[in-house]
């Protein structure tokens, strides 16, 4: 019974265990019908292998979302790929701050120029908030690098983390200085705990998240309400979205 009801539930949030299964799983039937952003569902990698195995396998998304995509309608937006940059290098961490930003900004480029090449929306997905500075550095460069005038190189923010307002402001910026648009997907957050800890392990004076729901609904809205205004119009391309399974 529990299998049965592991399986039931896996067939609702994980589209196919490869990138053919979930395309083929993907397909709509109609120009209304739902879109995706495949993700890998990768851990961190460990070593070098690991991120070339990474690097790998997120190119071979981007070639075969392009070439399913190529067969629908024209009217129907296309899926996109979330990609997880502490996957495409070992070291991602602030200490490394001078390797990650010319290594892996190399390597997400290099993803980015293809995907722009394919026309393949690219999110970069967010991860710890010790992260966030780096992460929104390697946004900065690959996106005046690659993909100034694309519109399709996105970020997600989380709600959770008391930066999360001050980010868009400063994504709203970038766009604006480029004269172009950056799509943001909202969420709420997923590592909670693991931040919480964290900051207990180190003696922090404060969390770097908020420590309430309450507080973490009230900042969703407050984003959401950003998202929405005029201040972004032309500049962030709002997409909302959940971990809640409700």
């Amino acid at each position: 019974a529990t299998r049965q009801a592991m399986r039931l539930m896996g067939s609702h949030f994980v589209l196919g265990e490869t990138i053919e299964a979930a395309l083929a799983r993907a397909q709509p039937d109609s120009a209304q019908a739902p879109r995706y952003s495949f993700d890998m569902l990768g851990e961190a990698a460990c070593t070098r292998e690991d991120a070339q195995r990474y690097f790998a396998a997120y190119l071979d998304a981007i070639e075969k979302v392009s070439a399913a995509t190529a067969k629908e309608a024209a009217s129907a937006p296309p899926p996109s790929i979330s990609i997880k940059l502490s996957a495409l290098h070992p070291r991602y961490e602030r200490s490394q701050r001078e390797r990650v930003l010319a290594e892996l900004g190399d390597t997400l480029g290099q993803l980015v120029a293809r995907a722009r090449e394919l026309d393949v929306a690219i999110t970069l997905d967010a991860e710890e908030a010790d992260r966030l500075e780096i992460s929104l550095e390697l946004l900065e460069m690959v996106y005046r690098q690659h993909a100034k005038g694309w519109g399709k190189l996105g970020l997600v923010v989380q709600a959770y983390s008391k930066r999360a307002l001050p980010v868009l402001h400063w994504l709203t910026r970038l766009a604006a200085e480029q004269g172009d648009e950056i799509p943001v997907r909202l969420v709420k957050g997923a590592y909670w705990d693991t931040e919480i800890k964290h900051a207990q392990m180190l003696g922090l004076a404060d969390y770097p998240v908020f420590t309430r729901k309450a507080n973490t609904d009230i900042a969703y809205l407050a984003c959401a309400r950003y998202l929405l205004s005029d201040a972004t119009r032309g500049r962030l391309f709002p997409q909302f979205a959940t971990h809640n399974a409700h």
